[in-house]
Formats: structure tokens, C-alpha cells, sequence
């Protein structure tokens, strides 16, 4: 390394101010959309069975950016959809974008708190990387458990959250099977190709039979969990007894 030469600093990634810019950027550079990790082609054999392939199954995407899932799904039949994305570039860039796919529904919002979207509504709800970019966060115990919180309060009873993650099992499992969240999360490795030789590219995480409504387990745990998180914002699950050690 060259003298006075440090090591580059990562964006910040787990914040909502980089994401902004990010877009922006993207769209005076002529980028249209971009696809996070996978596509539809890669998740309609996991996805179409966990909305019963009903067309009318409502469907949540979180921090979908400009990725193109909501449209692709739309073209494949399911018009339900809801697009939640902390830039305002991004959210308006995809409504001008799709104006012939009217019943989507294009939100700015923050993941980590979701005052526009009501408890226990969405059969599916998936995430493609935000939660990747919550790891990021200096905070990222706090970051991490404040949108699982909202990605399982707005889950219906009995429907799925589904993230697609460049992060390890041994890294998100810990956290998803947070005793907070009555549901029951598998990990799905995705190869590039069907050798499945290798690391695979990313996981697909399925979390799926919520077993109660939200503020069932939320009024019970959640209180203590936030105190938690808050005091020692940048803390590890993994060797928590917070997190159950087996799949329930």
C-alpha cells in the first residue's frame, strides 16, 4: 500500500440518506431499473406457491429501490402489489415508470417503521437485500430488529416474509428465529447455475406460518427486545438466548 494511502471506506449502506443519493445518481446516469441478487425468473417457483398462485394474493415489497419485481409480477398476473422504498427518487421514478400497471402502489417510506401499512395484512412479503443493508448499519442491532419487526407486523396470519440475502445462514438465522417472531424460517441456497457447486450466490430465507397476530407477541416481548437494542445498539444475536436454536 502507498504511503498515506488508508483503506476505502464502504458506503454507508444501512442508511436511508446513501440510498437517496444512490438513486438519483443511477437515474442521471440513464439506469433504469437493476435487480438485487435474483429476479422473478429465479423466484417464481418459490414465490407462486406461497401466494396459493391466487392472482388476487396481495403482496408488500420492501426497499425494492428500482428493481423491477413488482412489474414482472404484475405482467405474471398478480396486480396486488405494494412497493415501500426509503428514496423518493427510486418510488417515483418506478410510478412514472409503470403508469400502465395502475394498481401497483408505489410508497416512500422507512422499512424500519411502517406507519402507512396495517398490521397483519400482506399473505407475502419479500425483501431483497434491504435487510443486507441493515448489517451495514453502525447500529446494525437496532437497524436489523426494527424492520423485522415491521416485516413480521405487517405479515398476515399464516402468510410468509421471504428475504433474499447475500449473508450466511449462520448470520440471519439467529435473527429470525428470535423468539419475537412466531413463525418458522428455512434457508434455500441459490447457485448461479444448477452444478450447485460452490458458494452459492445468496440465500433465499422463507419464514413462513405466522402463527398469531402481531401485537400478540409484540406487546409481550417487544418493549424489552427495543430496551435491548437501544442500549447496546450494535450487539450479536448469535450468541443470545433471545434466539431459539432450533427451528420451531
Amino acid at each position: 500500500m502507498a504511503e498515506g494511502q488508508g483503506e476505502q471506506e464502504l458506503p454507508d449502506f444501512g442508511e436511508g440518506s446513501y440510498w437517496e443519493e444512490h438513486y438519483v445518481k443511477a437515474a442521471a446516469e440513464g439506469e433504469d431499473v437493476y435487480d438485487w441478487l435474483v429476479g422473478w425468473t429465479q423466484l417464481q417457483w418459490i414465490l407462486e406457491p406461497l401466494m396459493g398462485r391466487d392472482p388476487r394474493c396481495a403482496v408488500l415489497h420492501l426497499g425494492n429501490g428500482n428493481s423491477p419485481l413488482p412489474e414482472e409480477m404484475f405482467d405474471a398476473g398478480y396486480k396486488d402489489q405494494t412497493a415501500v422504498d426509503i428514496s423518493e427518487a427510486a418510488t417515483l421514478h418506478m410510478a412514472a415508470r409503470n403508469r400502465q400497471r395502475a394498481s401497483i402502489r408505489w410508497i416512500t417510506a422507512d422499512c424500519r417503521n411502517l406507519i402507512q401499512i396495517p398490521s397483519d395484512h400482506y399473505p407475502l412479503v419479500v425483501d431483497k437485500s434491504t435487510l443486507d443493508a441493515f448489517f451495514c448499519n453502525d447500529q446494525h442491532a437496532l437497524a436489523i430488529m426494527e424492520f423485522l419487526k415491521e416485516a413480521y407486523r405487517v405479515t398476515a396470519t399464516g402468510g410468509t416474509f421471504v428475504s433474499v440475502s447475500m449473508h450466511r445462514p449462520k448470520a440471519v438465522l439467529p435473527w429470525l428465529r428470535h423468539r419475537l417472531f412466531r413463525w418458522t424460517p428455512s434457508a434455500i441456497p441459490f447457485h448461479e447455475d444448477d452444478s450447485r457447486q460452490g458458494r452459492p450466490r445468496c440465500h433465499i430465507y422463507i419464514c413462513g406460518n405466522k402463527r398469531c397476530k402481531a401485537d400478540e407477541s409484540l406487546e409481550a416481548h417487544w418493549p424489552r427486545i427495543f430496551q435491548q437494542v437501544t442500549l447496546h445498539p450494535d450487539s450479536d444475536l448469535s450468541s443470545s438466548d433471545e434466539s431459539d436454536s432450533e427451528e420451531d
